[in-house]
């Protein structure tokens, strides 16, 4: 082979080389443009805008307002009277407390398959729990008549009380038609009214027990059914097969439907002498506000507050409050109403330490607002000036829309990076 045969064929391998190398190298790169395309983050459509005062905007269209179940809701106006705030706590209102006592002498006994009653458990009204088996004595056959003529006395006494209120409630109300005497005046009839029938109950049910034991003498000493008034076990004082005296507590049961919050104001300051109600709200469930009927002032001066003491009777607080929860009280003093908006606690979100609710513009457009409330209520926040009464309030989703801006802000944060 001569010489320029060998040098054209070492050309030709050599461009081969150099155009393969050529090749892979392009075809390298557009693997790695590809790869880099795939890993850049997916970009979704951009949802907030600015409006003409530089307010953020957040646009969510109705498909995806109806994914996450937002809601709206018309600001309400709203009256309110200036208030001092008490604070203080629930006790056992005595009236829905019931104890069970031995009506004999004698040995405790279950009432059948029945378990004996337990801590915390709810017991229906009239439930046959257990038995005493009698051990009588002359003297304790002489006291179980002398209880059972007082028993007797307490009902009597008990009805002719019931009586008087059940008079006063049904002449109330037929003024209350005319609106002669107030809605209150009747309510507080109506609650003496309950009063004075759990009382007559009580009684009847300690009379009921009494005969019981009193009929157990005269047929041989059988054995006493216990019975109880309904409500939830709070002690247990005596167990089955143990012996009790008679007279001897057995069982307390009582009814948190009703309770008494005792409030007391701060040192130096004094409220109306007049005060008939108060607004209260236990801490923690501030959403089960009620409202709470004067009883009478309180017996003795808190040394912790050393102010003036009330007591009010609540009813509606829910089954999980017990004596001892904190609450506060709001008692109305002389002054100025103040009118606003309501925000119900739902609509609010905070961020950056502020408190905002998000306010609809258009159907798909919506804007936070900063708000500072005047006041809490049962129904939400009262704030004046910065909401109408025709704006609509983000109620269900506001925490959605927060989100949506603070993701918008983390992409702006990004894009700047990369560039």
């Amino acid at each position: 082979m001569t010489r320029p045969v060998k040098w054209i064929l070492a050309t030709i391998a050599g461009l081969g080389l150099i155009g393969g190398g050529v090749l892979a190298y392009v075809a390298g790169q557009r693997e790695i443009a590809e790869e880099r395309e795939r890993e850049e983050p997916i970009k979704t459509p951009p949802r907030i805008t600015r409006g003409p005062n530089g307010e953020v905007i957040v646009k969510l269209d109705g498909d995806t307002q109806l994914r996450i179940g937002l809601k709206t809701e018309l600001a309400r106006s709203q009256t309110i009277y200036p208030e001092m705030a008490a604070y203080g706590h629930l006790l056992e209102d005595p009236g829905m407390s019931f104890v069970v006592r031995a009506p004999v002498a004698g040995i405790l006994r279950s009432a059948g398959s029945r378990d004996w009653p337990r801590l915390g458990e709810n017991l229906s009204d009239g439930l046959s729990f257990g038995i005493v088996e009698p051990r009588l004595i002359p003297f304790e056959r002489v006291d179980v008549g002398n209880r059972l003529t007082n028993a007797q006395a307490d009902v009597e006494a008990a009805q002719a009380s019931m009586d008087a209120s059940r008079a006063e409630y049904e002449r109330l109300k037929g003024l209350n038609v005319n609106k002669n005497v107030s809605d209150r005046a009747v309510q507080e009839a109506e609650a003496r009214l309950k009063g004075d029938q759990a009382r007559l109950e009580a009684a009847r049910k300690n009379v009921a027990q009494l005969d019981a034991a009193a009929k157990a003498q005269a047929g041989g000493a059988g054995p006493v059914v216990l019975t109880t008034r309904g409500g939830e076990v709070v002690e247990v004082f005596a167990h089955p097969n143990e012996a009790v005296e008679s007279g001897q507590q057995i069982l307390r049961v009582t009814s948190y439907d009703s309770m008494l919050a005792r409030v007391d104001l701060p040192a130096g300051e004094v409220a109306d002498a007049k005060i008939s109600f108060a607004r209260i709200v236990p801490v923690g469930h501030e959403e089960r506000e009620v409202r709470g009927e004067r009883v009478s002032l309180a017996s003795t001066v808190d040394p912790r507050t050393l102010g003036q003491g009330y007591v009010f009777r609540v009813a509606g607080l829910g089954s999980m409050l017990r004596p001892g929860a904190a609450i506060t009280a709001y008692l109305q003093v002389t002054g100025k109403a103040t009118s606003g908006m309501v925000i119900p606690q739902s609509a609010v979100v905070r961020s950056g330490g502020k408190i905002w609710v998000y306010r609809q513009i258009t159907d798909d457009q919506f804007t936070r607002v900063e708000i500072d409330p005047a006041r809490s209520t049962s129904q939400g926040k009262l704030v004046t000036g910065v909401v109408s009464g025709g704006d609509r309030i983000v109620t269900v989703g506001a925490q959605v829309l927060l989100s949506e801006e603070q993701k918008s802000q983390i992409q702006i944060l990004e894009e700047n990076e990369g560039k």
